[in-house]
């Protein structure tokens, strides 16, 4: 195993999405929760160090989903996402 690159202000570290690879919903049944993960692939000064998963958690998506349609100025009518909790029988 070789040992990790020193880090370097002039040196570029990137986590980019991973075009063909969508974002999964992971749920987790012991823990009562669930998650997304979104694929990225690692890379320093242009070479591949590996693939990653960011993993959010649903309330996180919701954050991101708003933060995204300010700075795209988009105007959502309805509720982006549904609510994740269980209806009562």
């Amino acid at each position: 195993m070789s040992a990790l690159p020193k880090y370097d202000p002039e040196c570029s570290w990137r986590a980019e999405r991973i075009p063909d690879r969508p974002v999964m919903r992971v749920i987790d049944v012991q823990r009562q929760d669930t998650y997304f993960d979104l694929p990225l692939m690692v890379t320093f000064n242009g070479s591949v160090q590996g693939p990653a998963y960011l993993r959010l958690d649903v309330d996180e998506v919701i954050d991101l989903v708003d933060e995204l349609n300010l700075a795209l100025d988009v105007r959502v009518r309805e509720p982006v996402a549904k609510s994740c909790t269980p209806l009562s029988s």
